[in-house]
């Protein structure tokens, strides 16, 4: 059970952090993988640090012109060796515990009907704070987003012909709905990753704000599925939508979703953070209370 997996990572101007990610995935227990990076930098500093890995199982492209992260993570599948069964993606500020890839292709190689497993994982701060663990363990297949830290069986893209939208809306939440809804979904639950977002305002997996029409593209898109799928889906659609929207500054449409939450489906969490835009709307935007945010509640709420 030694099946070859395909790791991606896309990086833009990151030659302070990518080391912390290539030396990750070098150091997995299963070691029958090719690292694929997608480089859209502008300068050289991130090729240098990436080049200093001798290692014949990196495999480095650095694009002249920028594209955009579900671009770069469609390249890097379409740039896969033929032999790989499996696609794993990595943003490049976070990082695997050494037995990541051996423990999801375990689960994967077990049940063919599995296309994709992820596990749980710790969200730390720059000063190496931990904030709180991110639990995936949800039965909903609308909850869950394909990203980094996921492993997928490389026929989703290659015999179904499923692929990040380019158009980059709100893509791996976006891949997540159209490949879950139709297939089996693995969640280990463990920490065997750790997710680096604050405070990178720049990072690819940072949470920083959205492009405004890349949020207007995905509720354009995805408003009558979550209407369909029912109440509780609905009302976390309208939550991350108006959420995202008052991190843009868009603040009464960020307020007029969060109150369609919570008169959907009402609850503590959708009361809290409607309560929040009223009185404190540019808590949305400032990265240090959203910090103090993880901290209070844990994931609570």
């Amino acid at each position: 059970m030694n099946p070859k997996v395909s790791v991606i990572i896309p990086t833009y101007q990151r030659a302070d952090v990518i080391s912390r990610a290539i030396k990750s995935v070098l150091n997995q227990t299963h070691q029958n993988f090719e690292l694929i990076i997608v480089d859209d930098s502008e300068d050289n500093e991130t090729e240098k640090v990436i080049k200093s890995f001798n290692d014949k199982r990196i495999k480095y492209i650095h694009n002249k012109k920028r594209t955009n992260l579900p671009k770069a993570r469609n390249q890097g599948v379409r740039e896969s060796s033929s032999d790989s069964k499996y696609i794993a993606f990595l943003d490049d500020d976070d990082e695997w515990l050494p037995e990541f890839l051996e423990k999801t292709i375990i689960w994967l190689e077990k049940d063919p009907e599995l296309a994709m497993v992820t596990t749980d994982v710790q969200l730390i701060t720059k000063n190496g704070e931990k904030l709180r663990i991110v639990s995936c363990r949800h039965c909903k297949f609308w909850q869950q987003v394909i990203g980094s830290g996921c492993v997928i069986r490389k026929e989703i893209f290659t015999k179904e012909n499923l692929w990040y939208d380019e158009r980059k809306v709100i893509e791996d939440v976006d891949f997540g709905l159209r490949v879950l809804k139709n297939h089996k979904w693995k969640c280990i639950p463990q920490v065997l990753r750790i997710y680096h977002p604050y405070p990178f305002p720049d990072s690819v997996s940072a949470s920083s704000a959205l492009p405004l029409r890349e949020i207007e593209l995905f509720y354009e898109k995805h408003l009558p599925t979550f209407t369909q799928i029912g109440k509780e889906a609905l009302g976390e659609f309208y939550f991350k939508v108006g959420r995202e929207f008052l991190k843009t500054g868009e603040v009464k449409k960020g307020r007029k979703n969060l109150l369609k939450a919570l008169l959907t489906n009402p609850n503590l969490k959708y009361l809290f953070f409607y309560l929040l835009s009223l009185f404190f709307p540019k808590s949305f935007q400032n990265i240090r209370l959203r910090i103090l945010k993880e901290k209070i509640f844990k994931g609570r709420i």
